[in-house]
């Protein structure tokens, strides 16, 4: 009787036995992948010896891998590459060329009838594919694609030729077979996992319709169709990632839906381009490839231009449809350049569409119309810098910058005929949505765009006035703007606004300069004082004194200042010659002028003084005293050798009182001025 004892030792031995030999395979074809990865072996560290009850624990330390990561896979052999893909790609095309030049020949010599010959097309094109088949089980897959594009294409020239040569098979079960080989190229898509294949069953669905045509129109038979394909290809581009896939739809569907536009289109078929049109917009909305998306926005704004020439509300809904279809796409998938081609293209096509539109225009539809998308391109750099809290980018502030110039230009286009009147209203309309769209926008990330709407603001404001006024009125509505835009700008700390207000001063001095002094020709045509050109610059001078005060103790305030005392002379210097010619006769002309304008500076020099002490203010003091010092240059080297002696008498008796008045109030308040300077209290 065997020892139960010795049987368990003996289980036992044979299972230690197994587990040996298992090791050791399992040794083997380690060491056989570490030689296809060139990875060094691992060598077994020894166990550490126990250390004493009294060593401190070792210091804790990262995990060691037992096996470097593998490292990439070598890239292929440029001669295998070219040698097996691109050679077999060329091979494929070559022997379809070749097989339907055999074809023809065939049918030019007689060989072969209609039906034989479509027959062995069938067959050869089965065949092909049978061959493809098994090859690719064999795991010659690239040559297996190959093999299987031979097959599609050879059994798209049999079923063509049935229909187009030789009429043996009517066209719908033509059609019904090419939509068959589609469906049968794009189940070996999948199998075989070629890009390739997929893409020539598709293209032979798409060249389906083309060559199976017979002239009739079918538009919505013809559309569904492309649309089953399109989503065909965009279901098979997310699954596999084959984005060529996208770009071979996108292009087909352009192709065929313009040639039908070119040749079949009519405005009772309006219906159903527009449906289809916005459908495959919606369906390339999704593409993976994003610049296709771009394309999509571009080809669908002008496809609905051109469909709806004669009613100017439809068109204007489905652009604004567009429109913000396009913003809400680069929004959520965050397109780059998305926002900006739905901008542009609404724009562009919107002005190519007016001159192409069937008259009449409906006045109020179209400025509402356009008033609605510049409203809402104008809340898309908001929404970014305020709701999305993103910095804004070189697009969002284009798009700041040109959406008011283009809402502008539209807009002056449709109303200058009947509204010219208003057009300057409507600048300063469009100035103040940006100046709240800046106030909106002063606690977003980057201050870029507040400042990039305060400059569009400037710019119409600037441009308003030459519209909506004429004459002297432009410059006062320029100095005030000069005077807001420096007041804003120093609330704002600002520089680029500072700029602005340097620039519309600028303009302030050069129509005073070039046009608003000369406004009156005869010296009799106005009142003293009291007329337009004289307010003109009072105005100018009040609104930089302004700017001065209110920039104080910047140093552009002493500028500005200045300016302001400068126009006002200009301004009474105008206006003493005026006097002059209305009051003296031609011969005495020049001495009056003179004499006249040597007194008006030198009482204007004793007002600056006067005021200087009255207000306990440098500036005026010193700049009294600089005017009257030219004054006195003047009278001493031109006016005693140029006027008359009455008048030479006149003109120094009143500069000499002048001169004494001016003296006497530094005499009264010489302590008074000394102490101001002693304690640095005067100010400008």
């Amino acid at each position: 009787m065997p020892n139960p004892d010795q049987e368990r030792m003996d289980a036992l031995s044979e299972a230690i036995l197994r587990l040996l030999r298992r090791h050791e395979q399992i040794d083997q074809r380690l060491a056989r992948v570490e030689a296809a990865l060139n990875l060094s072996p691992v060598v077994p560290e020894p166990a550490p010896r126990p250390a004493p009850e009294s060593a401190p624990p070792p210091p804790a330390s990262l995990p060691v891998p037992l096996t470097a990561p593998p490292p990439p896979p070598p890239p292929r052999v440029l001669e295998t590459n070219i040698g097996l893909t691109l050679v077999n790609r060329i091979g494929v095309v070559t022997l379809v060329l070749g097989i339907a030049f055999f074809f023809k020949w065939a049918v030019d010599n007689q060989w072969i009838g209609p039906a034989g010959r479509v027959t062995l097309g069938l067959i050869a094109g089965l065949s092909a594919l049978g061959v493809a088949d098994f090859l690719w089980r064999k795991s010659q897959r690239i040559f297996a694609q190959g093999v299987t594009a031979i097959g599609l294409g050879i059994l798209y020239l049999a079923v063509y030729a049935a229909f187009g040569y030789y009429q043996l098979i009517p066209q719908s079960l033509a059609f019904a077979s090419m939509i068959a080989i589609t469906m049968l190229a794009v189940a070996l898509a999948l199998r075989y996992a070629s890009v390739a294949v997929a893409m020539l069953g598709l293209a032979g669905g798409y060249l389906t319709p083309i060559v199976l045509s017979t002239g009739e129109d079918h538009p919505w038979f013809l559309f569904s169709y492309l649309l089953l394909l399109n989503v065909a290809a965009l279901v098979l581009a997310r699954m596999r990632a084959w984005r060529p896939l996208e770009i071979l739809s996108l292009a087909a569907t352009a192709v065929i839906y313009w040639a039908w536009f070119v040749q079949q289109f009519k405005p009772e078929k309006q219906f159903v381009a527009t449906s289809f049109v916005l459908t495959y917009y919606a369906l390339f909305c999704e593409a993976q490839v994003q610049p296709l998306f771009l394309v999509a926005q571009i080809m669908a704004a002008a496809a609905i231009s051109l469909i709806w020439t004669d009613s100017p509300g439809i068109y204007l809904f489905l652009s604004l449809t567009l429109a913000f279809s396009g913003l809400l796409v680069a929004d959520v998938r965050r397109i780059r350049g998305a926002a900006g081609i739905s901008f542009t293209a609404f724009w562009i096509f919107y002005g190519l569409w007016m001159p192409a539109a069937h008259s009449p225009r409906p006045v109020a539809t179209l400025f509402f119309g356009i008033t609605c998308a510049f409203l809402l391109f104008s809340a898309w750099t908001p929404w970014r810098s305020i709701y999305r809290r993103q910095s804004a980018t070189a697009e969002d502030l284009s798009f700041l910058a040109l959406n008011g110039a283009a809402y502008f230009t539209a807009s002056y286009a449709l109303l200058r005929i009947d509204y010219h009147q208003w057009m300057g209203v409507l600048a300063v309309a469009i100035a103040g949505i940006h100046l709240a769209l800046a106030r909106c926008m002063r606690r977003s990330q980057s201050t870029h765009p507040m400042t990039l709407s305060l400059g569009v603001a400037i710019a119409l404001l600037v441009l308003a006035a030459p519209i909506q006024f004429t004459a002297y009125r432009i410059t006062m509505a320029w100095s005030l703007e000069f005077l807001a835009v420096a007041w804003i700008a120093l609330r704002t700390r600002n520089s680029l606004l500072g700029f602005a207000a340097i620039l519309i001063s600028a303009l302030v001095w050069a129509r005073l300069l070039t046009i608003d002094s000369w406004i009156y020709s005869d010296a009799q045509s106005y009142t003293l004082i009291w007329n337009a050109r004289f307010l003109t610059f009072v105005t100018a001078a009040v609104c930089s004194w302004l700017a001065a005060y209110w920039s104080k103790p910047d140093p552009s305030a002493l500028i500005e200042y200045s300016a302001g005392h400068v126009i006002m002379l200009w301004g009474l210097s105008l206006e003493d010659l005026g006097w002059a010619a209305r009051t003296s006769t031609p011969a005495n002309l020049v001495s009056v002028e003179t004499v006249s304008i040597s007194i008006l500076f030198a009482v204007y020099a004793v007002i600056l003084v006067s005021a200087g002490v009255a207000t306990r203010t440098a500036i005026n003091r010193i700049a009294g005293l600089v005017l009257m010092g030219l004054v006195v240059v003047k009278l001493y080297l031109f006016d005693v050798w140029q006027v008359g002696r009455v008048y030479r008498i006149s003109a120094f008796v009143a500069l000499g009182a002048l001169l004494l008045a001016t003296s006497f109030l530094y005499s009264h308040f010489r302590t008074v001025i000394e102490s101001w300077w002693k304690n640095d209290q005067t100010a400008l």
